[in-house]
């Protein structure tokens, strides 16, 4: 895969993941927001292997939403190696 498809690739993921994506009530109720940093990996049939937060955005309901979102926006066409994103919560949004 030349390194425009594979570009094309994980751009197309990242746009399911931000289709995917739900910001939680309990958070936008209590006015927090914040950035997640995660990285996964995509099994062999598409699902998700493993998800993991590199680093927090300081509230457990985003981060949680965020692994959440990972596994839901699947399946994915397999991309071999870890995954990293950001995936940003803002109220203005």
């Amino acid at each position: 895969m030349g390194a425009g498809a594979g570009a094309g690739l994980l751009q197309s993921i990242r746009a399911r993941i931000e289709r995917a994506k739900i910001y939680p009530e309990a958070a936008r109720h209590e006015g927090v927001q914040g950035t997640v940093e995660l990285r996964f990996r995509i099994a062999a049939d598409g699902s998700v292997e493993a998800v993991e937060i590199v680093r927090s955005s300081g509230s457990g309901i985003l981060d949680e939403a965020s692994q959440e979102t990972i596994r839901r926006a699947g399946p994915y066409p397999l991309v071999r190696g870890w995954i990293r994103l950001l995936l940003a919560y803002r109220l203005d949004q």
